[in-house]
């Protein structure tokens, strides 16, 4: 009776430092936001005139003042010289607070004329700097540079007027205001690290019917505040450039159609009636509908004023989405796996490094892989319970491979390979990915024509891909590590009379990768093993890895967490343990990943989906009384799967050492005349 009330005892203290544990977690996380979002408190309205005079007297100078956000500035000149900013505003009152931020040159000396006036003052390009302002109507700044040291153009990243110094140069926090705020945020997040592990280990020991009835509302919750902790590192306004500033003086002053803007160009000019185009007439070669159209539902929901406002609705709409997918997964996870292992593979995905502070495709494929993962849960558990699947729910499943697929195309051969395998037995259904295929692909086929003249159902990006991906690789090879669009460009210009986002330039590009890889086999070696190393040290959990992530990785390399999970998913393999399941829920990691070995990997920001289906197939067994008792009765199965991955661990890094030196197998070319090949070009 004791041991009954001690365990009850124990169970209510821990299940009462979960909730301490998940409060905090939300806390520290959710008063990020304003940080993130508006990255200042409200700016006063004000007028802005610049003008610049040139240091040399035969040079001419011109300045441009552009409100990014209302109140804040972005300044520039194009020549070197003093800067005059003429500032007026109908609230002097209120107007008693200069904020300014260089970006450079280094060092500018700032003077501001009015009644009465002030002494110059130094800035620098280390941060934001408060300069108090006299209350008047206007008055005039002076930004004058040393031509002899720092010649060259001003640029003021951020110019605004406020009414207080609070919130400008650190955060208003009720809880330790003394510490700097790049130190508190070090401190919260690795705090935050050890009470998200904690919540793991404490979720065993709570009552699974509560677990399970609210940890998906609680995971989508906690998933959004740890977005917020990780978007703080790099878009605080205190620690860094907050998010405004970042795009208003990067993505988006590039070319329209580049990575951070494509998509605002395309969902800006869709809301402008413009259709999903970058330019006039122009639609992108290498890229799928989904995103333009996601980054226009994210303008209007959230506003879309400017192009900085609508990638700001974008960021929060991609938080917002990968924190639901989340949640969706969870519910959809419960019936296949217990609370407890539940809990903790949404706390793990939600506490990998993410990519949702860039506006492309690539920071929503996380969670489009997450609702495809809670769409095949609940299809194998019908076929677990012996139950005839309903074609809603194969249709549930193929239409999320299909928002995938108007995402980014990648998905077609995982999704082929998991239809084949889903239907073997009721091959009619094939006709259900068929159609998604076909309905998507010939939409976007049709809408492209109408610019292009060329129907395609996908991209015309996969011959780049291909060139571009043979080159990721150390080699004597022309473009070895040094491939880019220009790079592709130049060369289909070179060598063909093909525009090269033209389908003629893909498919020339196609074909002369094919021939290369048969003339050097060997070079394809090296390429895909050296690319499926660099997946196993980490690059399947793309993302900025913050100090949410560094307070693990640092005690345990990420290379050995990775061969640590794979080892349960060969164990249950090795002892047909939930084989079916564990297979399903890791098909990106066996029919994704492999994909960018041979394609452009980008550095691994395509793989976003694979570190989560890896999660996915192997932490849910962990924490099922049913996987332990398998392993003990197939003990010398289990051993062998253990005993081949712990020595692929051992062995795999010196074997690609020894590839990448073996220079006869790299350049061996049993097969074709290296003449017969474009791309047989050395440096």
């Amino acid at each position: 009776m004791i041991e009954q009330r001690a365990g009850a005892t124990a169970r209510l203290v821990i299940g009462i430092e979960f909730l301490v544990a998940v409060v905090v977690i939300l806390y520290a996380g959710l008063r990020e936001y304003r940080n993130v979002f508006d990255g200042a408190p409200q700016a006063v309205p004000v007028r802005v005139e610049a003008s610049c005079s040139a240091a040399v007297v035969s040079a001419s100078c011109h300045a441009a003042a552009e409100e990014f956000t209302t109140g804040r500035h972005r300044i520039t000149t194009d020549a070197a010289g003093p800067l005059t900013v003429r500032v007026s505003t109908d609230d002097p009152e209120r107007a008693r607070n200069l904020l300014v931020r260089v970006a450079r040159p280094a060092t500018v000396t700032l003077a501001v004329s009015s009644r009465p006036a002030t002494e110059a003052i130094e800035l620098t390009n280390a941060g934001r700097v408060v300069v108090p302002l006299p209350e008047t109507k206007s008055f005039t700044l002076s930004f004058e540079v040393d031509e002899q040291t720092t010649a060259g153009p001003i640029v003021l990243e951020e110019l605004g007027v406020f009414e207080r110094r609070e919130g400008l140069l650190k955060d208003t926090r009720r809880f330790f205001p003394a510490i700097p705020p790049e130190r508190y945020t070090r401190l919260v997040q690795r705090g935050v690290a050890a009470l998200c592990m904690f919540t793991v280990i404490a979720a065993i020991f709570l009552p699974p019917s509560a677990l399970k009835r609210h940890a998906p509302v609680v995971l989508s919750l906690v998933c959004f505040s740890l977005c917020l902790l990780d978007l703080t590192v790099l878009f605080s306004p205190y620690v860094a450039r907050d998010l405004r500033s970042f795009y208003a003086s990067g993505p988006l002053l590039e070319p329209a159609g580049a990575n951070l803007n494509g998509g605002l160009y395309q969902g800006m000019r869709l809301l402008d009636g413009h259709g999903l185009t970058t330019r006039d007439g122009v639609v992108p070669w290498e890229r799928m509908p989904g995103y333009g159209l996601f980054c226009a539902t994210a303008g209007t929901f959230f506003g879309h004023r400017s192009l900085v406002d609508l990638a700001i609705s974008t960021v929060l709409l991609q938080t917002v989405f990968y924190s639901a997918a989340l949640g969706v997964f969870a519910a959809a996870a419960m019936q296949l796996f217990t609370p407890a292992g539940v809990w903790a593979v949404g706390m793990l995905i939600a506490w990998l490094p993410k990519q949702l502070g860039f506006t492309q495709v690539d920071a929503v494929i996380a969670p489009a892989a997450l609702l495809i993962l809670a769409a095949l849960a609940i299809r194998i558990d019908r076929v677990r319970r012996a139950q005839p699947v309903p074609i809603a729910v194969d249709i549930l499943v193929h239409a999320s491979f299909a928002l995938w697929f108007v995402l980014r195309p990648d998905v077609l051969p995982g999704w082929a390979v998991v239809s084949i395998v889903l239907h073997a037995k009721q091959w009619r259904r094939l006709l259900i990915p068929a159609t998604f295929f076909l309905v998507v692909g010939a939409a976007w086929g049709a809408y492209k024509a109408h610019y292009t003249g060329e129907f395609a159902l996908t991209t015309t990006s996969a011959g780049a891909s291909l060139f571009c991906g043979l080159f990721e690789v150390p080699s004597r090879f022309r473009f070895a590590q040094a491939c880019t669009d220009e790079t592709y460009f130049d060369w289909i210009h070179q060598l063909t009379p093909f525009q090269p986002q033209s389908a003629a330039a893909n498919s020339f590009a196609t074909r002369e990768v094919l021939r290369f890889w048969a003339t050097y086999p060997g070079h394809v070696i090296v390429m895909v093993y050296d690319k499926m190393m660099q997946v196993l040290n980490g690059d399947l959990w793309p993302g900025y890895v913050t100090q949410l992530q560094v307070a693990v990785f640092s005690i345990v390399p990420r290379y050995y967490v990775v061969m640590a999970l794979l080892s349960v998913i060969a164990v249950c393999v090795a002892i047909g343990y939930e084989r079916a399941r564990t297979l399903l829920l890791g098909w990106p990691l066996f029919l994704n990943a492999p994909l960018f070995f041979v394609m452009f990997a980008s550095l691994g920001r395509f793989y976003s989906a694979v570190g989560i289906a890896l999660l996915a197939a192997s932490i849910p067994q962990l924490f099922e009384p049913r996987f332990y008792a398998t392993l003990w009765t197939r003990k010398r199965q289990a051993a062998l799967a253990v005993a081949a991955v712990a020595a692929f661990a051992m062995t795999a890094w010196p074997i690609r050492t020894w590839l990448l030196g073996y220079d006869t197998l790299h350049y061996w070319t049993p097969l074709l005349d290296p003449a017969g090949s474009v791309l047989a070009v050395f440096k």
